[in-house]
């Protein structure tokens, strides 16, 4: 059975600055939500060279702006670039100096993993365009979790990776036509890459603009060069995160916070052509120049993850577990004057066209092919299709993940529940870790007692 966890919103045609946070006294950073999780947690991470190794965690957006942290966690490497991401309770991160991606898990502050991103170039030999060690960018949609860099092999243009957040297993990899140098940030959604391109404060001229002006489709790997408008109000976007859960970007600009509001078109699975054409997209195939020449397709395997058909390369991967991290007494992070701006204009988008795109990696399903959205185990369920299993957070006192299978082909719920038999309490989860990265017996045994006592 397929699993997926949110519905595809379609394909991107609109992006507006709706929320202005706060400014931070420091340039870059980046900032998200778990999408896994159903709380009003927001992860907070600005980014300063070579001393980068905490994370701040906030209860609610009240508390963000207000600068009320609820934790830190200080990390047991330091961080290269903005592009960590937080998914299934567990922080996702770039090691400084290595093309290593490190999971660390948030409940038990525990490293529980390490995996080499095989030839990925690191610590600025393919950053984005501003710099700050930004090879190696992390990003979550429908889908899951993805790594979004660059290799020799493909001369320095973008490579897309698919990782299995529990195994750290590379499952699928493409690559792509752009210079990785060239791209101000990237982003996933429904297992298409979006890359945008900006102006920075220090340009000479602004002849660039600031768009979507490529995407990659990793479902049939096709690319296609676009024209979707930008907003760039402070002139040097640092991060830019996507969240499956409310369909929102995570902005870092210049000191600001800021949160982008998204518009999609539903896409016609019969023909791949957008109802609501206001982006230009051009057709495949693309005539590329020498600065964007297309790299062969090397496919290997035709079956990816989650029912995905995948270009692979071949990848070399190493998984380690690790014992107890630190952590540190709450501390609130600099910033600057915090404002609740009004949102932003919205950005004009272009004027309607038919439009042509390969079929997107996840269709919206008609109503009658889904079960709808309830709440059951005291967990709301939403609306998921046939045939998919929904994936939730364990209800409140439990960690882990419930799921709640809708069955095919009468789209209704399985009569017999969801399944929380992966639920547990904190302290059974932190036990089973400790058991599972190799404590001792004596060491297993003194925590026992102690939390017996």
């Amino acid at each position: 059975v397929e699993q997926k966890v949110f519905l595809c919103p379609g394909l991107l045609k609109g992006v507006y600055q709706s929320e202005h946070l706060f400014e931070s006294d420091h340039q870059s950073g980046a900032w998200c939500k778990d999408p896994l999780q159903a709380s009003d947690k927001i992860y907070y991470m600005p980014w300063t060279p070579y001393r980068t190794d905490t994370l701040t965690e906030y209860s609610s957006k009240d508390d963000f702006i207000a600068g009320r942290p609820t934790t830190t966690y200080k990390l047991p490497h330091r961080v290269d670039g903005t592009g960590f991401v937080v998914y299934d309770g567990a922080l996702f991160f770039n090691k400084e100096r290595t093309r290593n991606i490190v999971k660390f898990d948030l409940r038990t502050r525990i490293k529980s993993g390490e995996a080499i991103i095989a030839n990925a170039n690191y610590h600025d030999t393919s950053p984005y365009r501003w710099g700050g060690k930004s090879d190696i960018d992390l990003a979550v949609d429908e889908n899951g979790l993805w790594v979004i860099y660059a290799t020799e092999q493909n001369n320095g243009k973008i490579v897309i990776s698919q990782l299995n957040p529990y195994t750290l297993r590379i499952e699928g990899t493409w690559d792509t036509a752009y210079d990785k140098r060239s791209a101000s940030n990237a982003f996933m959604i429904c297992g298409i890459l979006y890359v945008v391109k900006s102006v920075y404060e220090d340009d000479d001229n602004e002849a660039t603009g600031n768009k979507i002006d490529y995407i990659y489709n990793t479902d049939q790997s096709k690319d296609s060069l676009v024209d979707v408008p930008f907003p760039n109000s402070y002139q040097y976007i640092a991060a830019v995160d996507y969240n499956p859960r409310d369909n929102l970007l995570y902005v870092w600009n210049n000191y600001h916070v800021v949160k982008y509001s998204l518009d999609f078109g539903p896409l016609d699975s019969r023909s791949g052509q957008a109802h609501h054409g206001q982006v230009s997209y051009i057709s495949p195939p693309i005539h590329l120049d020498s600065e964007l020449e297309r790299p062969p397709v090397r496919e290997i395997s035709t079956t990816g993850p989650l029912g995905m058909g995948s270009t692979t390369t071949s990848t070399t991967l190493r998984t380690t577990t690790w014992s107890t991290g630190r952590s540190t007494t709450p501390s609130v992070s600099g910033r600057r004057n915090r404002s609740t701006s009004t949102p932003s204009p919205a950005v004009e988008v272009l004027d309607d066209m038919t439009t042509h795109l390969p079929s997107a990696s996840s269709q919206i399903p008609a109503l009658e092919e889904s079960c709808e959205a309830v709440e059951a185990r005291e967990i709301m369920w939403f609306k998921t299709r046939q045939g998919q299993m929904a994936k939730q957070p364990c209800p409140v006192g439990t960690i882990g993940v419930s799921t709640y299978l809708c069955l095919a082909p009468d789209g209704i719920w399985d009569p017999q529940g969801p399944d929380l038999s992966n639920c547990s309490s904190p302290w059974v989860n932190h036990i089973a870790q400790k058991v599972n990265h190799g404590a001792d017996k004596k060491g297993f045994a003194k925590t026992k007692c102690s939390v017996v006592d």
